[in-house]
């Protein structure tokens, strides 16, 4: 119950609000940089030029909300089941606060299917299928490249 009654305590719900506002600024901040600096917002494909496991995430969520489900499916499998996590997420922390438990199994559940999609598609689709593909301009093929011109 100590739970609850500090959850429901206007002045910490006001430093939940301020603290997922801030994050929420980092993000598109971070999102917007990346995006105008590297032409992409995925770390893993700025640093090292390959997918990481979320890879077309972004991309499965725009061609969604646009009414191309198909696309979004073949772009990225477990976009919906992510969201439906982000909000089961959201109401084990604030509904459900008795029944966190569950969200455990569900976290280890979604990371064993995003880490079995990821290793079907690096077998089966890297590098020729988006967003399973190589990024030439990422940092670390940059910073190859200038070594092998040095030599």
């Amino acid at each position: 119950m100590g739970d609850l009654a500090t959850t429901h305590n206007p002045s910490n719900q006001n430093m939940i609000v301020k603290k997922y506002f801030l994050l929420t600024i980092v993000f598109i901040l971070y999102f917007v940089l990346a995006n105008y600096f590297f032409n992409n917002i995925c770390p893993t494909m700025i640093l090292f030029g390959v997918p990481c496991p979320a890879c077309g995430m972004t991309r499965a969520g725009i061609l969604f909300l646009t009414g191309n489900f198909a696309e979004s499916f073949r772009m990225h499998p477990l976009f919906i089941p992510s969201i439906l996590f982000i909000i089961g997420l959201m109401l084990f922390k604030f509904v459900w606060t008795d029944k966190i438990k569950y969200l455990q199994n569900l976290s280890i559940v979604l990371l064993i299917c995003f880490l079995v999609l990821y290793v079907f598609r690096m077998v089966f689709l890297f590098p020729n299928y988006p967003p399973m593909v190589v990024n030439n301009d990422s940092i670390l093929h940059n910073i190859v490249y200038l070594l092998k011109e040095r030599n």
